[in-house]
C-alpha cells in the first residue's frame, strides 16, 4: 500500500516558481511576495495568500469523452489538489504574460486582484464554469427520466474541500 504525503500549501506554491532545480531561487521569491504584501498593509500575508488562492480556484471541470465519432463533454467535481494545481497554473500563465515588469510585483497585483474577485486567473476560473454550463445544457435530456448529466454529478460527489 502507498501511503502519499501531503505537502504543505507553502511548498506546492514554492514548486510552483521553481525552475531548473533551483529550490531556494522560488523560496526567494516567495519570501518576498509575503514581504511585499507585508509592506502594502496585508497583517498576516500567509493567510491572505491561501484564502486568495482558494478564491483561484475552481470547483468544477470539465471531462471531454468520445463516443463513436462524437467527442461529449460532461461536467465534472475536481478534487481540491486538481483545482488548487490548475489555480497555480493559471497564475504561472498570467504572470508569464508581463516579462518586462518585475515578478514579484505581478505576482503581489495578481493575488490582490484576486482577492477582490477581479484579475485574469479570476477569469479563466470563469471561462471554464462557462464550458461547465455549456456542457450542462448540451447533455440534458427532456422527458421525466433522470438527465445523463445529473446521474454523472452525483457519481463524482464532492469531496472534502480543506
Amino acid at each position: 500500500m502507498i501511503i502519499k504525503v501531503q505537502k504543505t500549501f507553502e511548498k506546492r506554491l514554492i514548486n510552483a516558481f521553481m525552475r531548473k532545480g533551483n529550490y531556494i531561487k522560488a523560496e526567494k521569491i516567495y519570501l518576498k511576495v509575503v514581504n511585499r504584501l507585508s509592506t502594502i498593509g496585508i497583517k498576516n500575508s500567509y493567510q491572505f495568500i491561501r484564502e486568495t488562492l482558494l478564491k483561484m480556484t475552481p470547483i468544477m471541470g470539465v471531462v471531454k469523452k468520445k463516443r463513436g465519432v462524437k467527442e461529449l463533454i460532461y461536467p465534472k467535481y475536481l478534487e481540491p489538489e486538481m483545482g488548487e494545481k490548475l489555480a497555480i497554473k493559471w497564475l504561472k500563465k498570467t504572470v508569464a504574460k508581463f516579462k518586462g515588469e518585475l515578478l514579484i510585483e505581478n505576482i503581489v497585483e495578481e493575488f490582490v486582484k484576486a482577492s477582490k474577485d477581479q484579475g485574469e486567473v479570476v477569469k479563466e476560473k470563469w471561462a471554464l464554469y462557462k464550458e461547465v454550463r455549456y456542457a450542462i445544457s448540451c447533455n440534458t435530456r427532456k422527458g421525466h427520466h433522470k438527465s445523463f448529466v445529473e446521474q454523472k454529478l452525483k457519481a463524482t460527489q464532492r469531496r472534502k474541500w480543506y
